[in-house]
C-alpha cells in the first residue's frame, strides 16, 4: 500500500534550519553577484534567478519522492496539496543555480573528466550529510518504503550540476549579452527536472507501485546506474564539445592566416 505523508513537528526551532540554509544562499547569491560584475558575465546571476524559480517544481518530487516537510516550518508557498518550506526554496540558489556555474567554467577550461566526476560526488556528498542532520532533527521526512526513501534526493544531487553546466556551456556560452543571460536563466530551470525526470523514474515506479520488494531493489539499481551514467555521459558530451571548438577556431585562424 502506498503510504500518506506523515504530519511531523521539527524537534529544533525550524528557525534554525532555515539561518543555516539563509546563509550558504546569501553567501551563494552574494558570489554570483561579485562574478557577474567582476568579470562582466551574467551567467551566475541569472543561474541563480532560474533556479530560484526551478523550485516551483518541488510538489512534483515531493509527491513522488513521497517527501513531508515538518508543519511548523515557515512555508513559501502551497502546490499540489504541499507546502513547500522557505529553506527549500532558497536552497536550490547554491546546489542548482551557483554550482552549475563552475562546473560550466571547469568545462570550458578544460578541466579532466575525472575533476568533475569528484565534483559530482562532492555534491552528492554534501547533500548526504543535509539530509542526515535534516532527519536527525525531524525537519523533513522519507516515508515511503526501504530501500528506495533512501535514495530520494542526494544521489540524482550528483548529476544535477554537472547537466546544469553543460547546458550553460553549451547554449549560453557562446552567446552574449541578453541572450546569454535569457539562455543561462532558462537551462537552470529545466537542468534539475531533466535530472529527476530522465534517471528518477524507476525510484518513482518503486515508490509509487505495489511491488515486491526485489524488484525495488533492481529499481533501485536502475535509478543508480541512470544517475552514474548521467554524469558520465554529461562530461563526455562537454569534452567532446570542448575538442570541437578548439578545432574549428584552429580552423577559422589558419583560413584567416592564409586569406592575409
Amino acid at each position: 500500500m502506498i503510504p500518506h505523508p506523515p504530519s511531523i513537528e521539527s524537534a529544533i526551532d525550524p528557525l534554525y534550519i532555515l539561518a543555516a540554509f539563509s546563509l550558504v544562499a546569501f553567501v551563494s547569491a552574494a558570489y554570483a553577484i561579485y562574478w557577474s560584475l567582476s568579470k562582466r558575465d551574467p551567467i551566475p546571476v541569472f543561474a541563480c534567478i532560474g533556479a530560484f524559480i526551478c523550485a516551483l517544481n518541488e510538489p512534483f518530487y515531493d509527491i513522488l519522492g513521497q517527501i513531508v516537510y515538518a508543519s511548523n516550518h515557515p512555508f513559501a508557498y502551497n502546490g499540489m496539496g504541499r507546502d513547500i518550506p522557505w529553506f527549500l526554496v532558497i536552497g536550490y540558489i547554491p546546489w542548482v543555480g551557483l554550482l552549475p556555474c563552475f562546473v560550466a567554467r571547469m568545462m570550458a577550461s578544460g578541466s579532466p573528466r575525472r575533476t568533475l566526476h569528484l565534483l559530482a560526488a562532492g555534491s552528492c556528498a554534501s547533500v548526504i550529510v543535509v539530509e542526515t542532520l535534516g532527519n536527525m532533527f525531524d525537519g523533513w521526512d522519507y516515508y515511503g518504503e526501504a530501500p528506495l526513501k533512501y535514495l530520494v534526493v542526494a544521489p540524482q544531487l550528483a548529476p544535477v550540476p554537472i547537466v546544469g553546466g553543460l547546458l550553460i556551456y553549451a547554449f549560453a556560452y557562446p552567446l552574449q549579452g541578453w541572450k546569454r543571460a535569457g539562455v543561462a536563466l532558462v537551462v537552470s530551470t529545466v537542468a534539475l527536472p531533466i535530472v529527476f525526470a530522465g534517471a528518477s523514474w524507476p525510484l518513482y515506479v518503486g515508490l509509487n507501485f505495489d511491488l515486491p520488494i526485489w524488484i525495488d531493489w533492481i529499481l533501485g539499481i536502475a535509478m543508480l546506474s541512470l544517475t552514474a551514467g548521467f554524469v558520465v555521459g554529461a562530461t563526455s558530451v562537454a569534452e567532446r564539445l570542448r575538442i570541437a571548438t578548439q578545432r574549428s577556431d584552429s580552423s577559422r585562424s589558419r583560413l584567416g592566416a592564409t586569406s592575409a
